[in-house]
């Protein structure tokens, strides 16, 4: 057969593989949860069979997707995020004021919002309801109590509050405290000392402030929701530490993350899961020559699951991590690096973590094929 023959036939070998109606379907139907986005950007009929796979057969609550966001090598120091139990959002923070993105992916038009009263450099930015906690974060030049000033901004107009607790203001911006959003709180947590306390915009109160420090080997700490309840709001706190000898199962050093369950009222603690030392590895490498350097964990996501990455080296990559019911972790999963991220290993990333509907994901990346 020429060459001129087996293109005549290409047409019709390409048609025969392609699946229509409920063949198609059926297909879609054992198709992983995380790969739906890209079954329905395949096509239009792909598109329409994976709704129709949902309709009849609903997946579990949508899982958190994670999002970077990577200006420059030398972004704006304004770009920010907004944490929210329903999903986190990019947000941009001026004098003039605060700019939050419409939905996770930037498809719609910003909510645009009065700046808060105090100036602030570094502010934990927080949603809860239909309020937004600003704490902490005041530019440097400000002294006093104002470093950790707390506000909510609530029927368009932002009220000032009660500090942050004593044990955090040392810390008091969102480069040094790891943050938990839920339906109805904000919960901080001291990355490195492991002081931890929570804040109830409705009620413009804190709670208990307690050291979370089940582990004194543990140099830096995450803090994230954890799966709901119908008792007290339930939280996850990641530590990781370097360990060597019996304990790590070798003579090398070797980093280790483990969890913890947190009662969300007096924040009291349960032992929980360690992640796969394979992935703490990859999160954390260290070359036989290299000298050890400080752990900076960083935590992001809802109580469905999330990612845990290197605060220091968000370029290596990320574990994402599923809460079964009844607490604790049901799997874990490496989640490779975006390609921005390893083309601009210098950059600072910004990452957010919220669900995404395919719908919003249909109309965000675009279609190919006929």
């Amino acid at each position: 057969m020429s060459v001129r023959d087996d293109d005549a036939e290409l047409p019709a070998l390409v048609a025969s593989l392609r699946l229509y109606g409920d063949t198609l379907e059926s297909v879609v139907e054992r198709v992983r949860a995380a790969d739906l986005a890209a079954a329905a950007c395949v096509s239009r009929e792909w598109l329409r069979a994976v709704r129709s796979a949902l309709r009849r057969r609903p997946r579990r609550p949508l899982l958190p997707w994670l999002a970077h966001a990577t200006p420059s090598l030398s972004p704006p120091p304004h770009v920010r995020v907004v944490r929210s139990a329903g999903g986190d959002r990019a947000c941009v923070l001026s004098a003039s004021g605060l700019d939050v993105a419409g939905d996770p992916l930037g498809t719609s038009a910003p909510v645009a919002l009065k700046a808060p009263g105090v100036w602030r450099a570094d502010p934990v930015l927080a949603a809860v309801g239909d309020r937004v906690v600003a704490l902490g974060g005041a530019c440097p030049l400000l002294a006093g109590p104002e470093d950790a000033a707390v506000e909510v901004h609530d029927s368009g107009s932002w009220t000032a509050c009660g500090p942050m607790p004593a044990e955090l203001r040392e810390s008091a911006a969102a480069t040094w405290l790891s943050v938990a959003v839920t339906e109805q709180r904000v919960y901080l947590v001291d990355g490195t000392t492991g002081w931890a306390s929570w804040f109830d915009p409705s009620k413009r109160r804190w709670g208990s402030t307690r050291r979370l420090r089940p582990d004194a080997r543990v140099s830096t700490w995450g803090i994230a929701p954890g799966r709901a309840s119908a008792g007290p709001e339930r939280l996850v706190l990641f530590g990781a530490k370097r360990c060597r000898g019996e304990e790590a199962n070798t003579t090398k050093s070797k980093v280790i993350v483990q969890t913890w369950e947190v009662d969300g009222d007096a924040l009291d603690l349960s032992p929980g899961d360690a992640m796969p030392t394979e992935m703490s590895g990859r999160l954390f490498p260290r070359e036989d020559d290299e000298e050890e350097v400080l752990l900076s964990i960083g935590v992001c996501g809802n109580a469905v699951g999330g990612y845990v990455y290197n605060a220091a080296e968000t370029a290596n990559g990320a574990v994402f991590y599923e809460l079964q019911e009844g607490g604790g972790v049901e799997r874990w999963e490496w989640v490779p690096p975006a390609p921005l991220l390893r083309a601009e290993p210098l950059g600072r990333a910004v990452l957010a973590c919220s669900p995404v509907a395919i719908d919003k994901l249909s109309r965000r990346l675009p279609l190919v094929g006929p």
